[in-house]
């Protein structure tokens, strides 16, 4: 998932609906995803009134190119470091 921060309205639609508890209010209160506990089930993407949500592959690059839009819930190592790693050259995201 990617998030327009800018576009975000502080709704917190995704946050109630993402059954991982993958999204959360980030200090300015705009959409974040907790990028290891997201699991991609779309949920996010049907309830967003302002349509600032979209599946990774089908986000702008304008989008992936903001910063703050994602977290870890932990240090990342491993094969979740790896597969981190590859998500952000297989969609481009540039952190």
């Amino acid at each position: 998932m990617v998030i327009d921060v800018d576009a975000c309205i502080s709704c917190g639609a995704c946050v109630a609906v993402c059954p991982h508890n993958a999204l959360e209010l980030d200090e300015n209160g705009k959409a974040r995803i907790i990028w290891d506990k997201c699991e991609s089930d779309f949920e996010c993407v049907k309830v967003c009134p302002v349509n600032c949500i979209w599946p990774t592959s089908q986000a702008p690059a304008e989008a992936k190119a903001k910063s703050k839009w994602y977290r870890f819930s932990g240090t990342l190592s491993g094969d979740l470091e790896k597969e981190y790693r590859e998500w952000l050259t297989k969609y481009g995201i540039k952190h």
